[in-house]
């Protein structure tokens, strides 16, 4: 039986591959609309990890379709399409907040399975949300 498409990683792949034809800045673009696309989906849901994963990873698969389709080079984007799911995650509100290291891991796990060679800056952008996570945790602690 066929998967069926989710609605996020449709939206965003047609979101890069309008905002391309339109002659847009994508790698502006790209953040926004991962942003926005995740925080719609998330917004009056039941916001769950294996939720906040399934679309963090979705929004990223979308991205790197769209990216493709546009025939843009997936590296250049993708760093901001992450940024973008993070501040989505956090933007759905305060349960979503605390599950934002799994949304942006998910983006990573999807950038694998894209086998795409901007795993490496995606790797940098988390290692980096996760360094902060990890200070913020800390500081509430002392």
């Amino acid at each position: 039986m066929e998967e069926k498409e989710s609605e996020v990683t449709k939206a965003v792949r047609e979101a890069v591959v309008n905002a391309v034809e339109k002659g847009e800045d994508i790698k502006e673009k790209a953040g926004e609309i991962t942003r926005d696309a995740v925080k719609k989906a998330l917004e009056g849901a039941e916001v769950t990890k294996e939720k906040v994963e399934s679309v963090a990873k979705d929004a990223m698969k979308g991205t790197i379709e769209g990216a493709r389709k546009a025939k843009v080079e997936t590296s250049e984007i993708v760093k901001r399409a992450v940024e973008g799911i993070i501040e989505g995650t956090k933007q759905a509100g305060a349960k979503a907040a605390g599950l934002t290291e799994h949304a942006a891991e998910a983006a990573l796990d999807a950038t694998k399975e894209a086998g795409d060679k901007t795993v490496e800056v995606v790797k940098g952008v988390v290692k980096g949300f996760l360094g902060g996570i990890k200070e913020v945790l800390e500081k509430k602690k002392e």
